[in-house]
């Protein structure tokens, strides 16, 4: 009915909304799978299959602990040194003219981008050379 990718899209998504209580819980129910995996790991002299046993509660006790992690969204800050002094002067669309607001700009591969209200054009901002 499902595929693969769709269930594990799914279980990634439930695992973004892991918050609060349960959380602790999920780090509980964490620790207690490593104290198990550790315990059934030592007592593998009664068996091989103690020691699987224990290794698939440490490999669950970790995927809890992977899949209710927070992600935090990377912020990229850019700035452009300006040399001199700033005028603010009014800011021309090349293609149709029209006035732009120069305070809405884009940093995009280091250098400052506006794009024009009207006609949609993106186009740099040069500095003018003071001299």
């Amino acid at each position: 009915m499902f595929g693969k990718r769709a269930v594990q899209a799914r279980i990634w998504e439930m695992a973004k909304m892991v918050k609060g209580p349960l959380k602790v819980l999920i780090y509980l129910a964490s620790a207690a799978l490593f104290v198990l995996g550790i315990v059934f790991m030592i007592s593998v002299n009664l068996g091989i299959i103690y020691f699987l046993e224990g290794l698939v509660f440490m490999v669950v006790g970790i995927l809890l602990l992977v899949f209710s992690r927070e992600k935090k969204p990377l912020e990229i800050r850019q700035t452009i040194a300006v040399t001199g002094p700033v005028k603010v002067k009014e800011v021309r669309c090349p293609v149709c003219n029209a006035v732009v607001d120069p305070t809405k700009v884009e940093v995009i591969a280091g250098k400052p981008y506006v794009t024009c209200s009207y006609c949609k054009n993106k186009f740099e901002l040069t500095e003018e050379p003071t001299w």
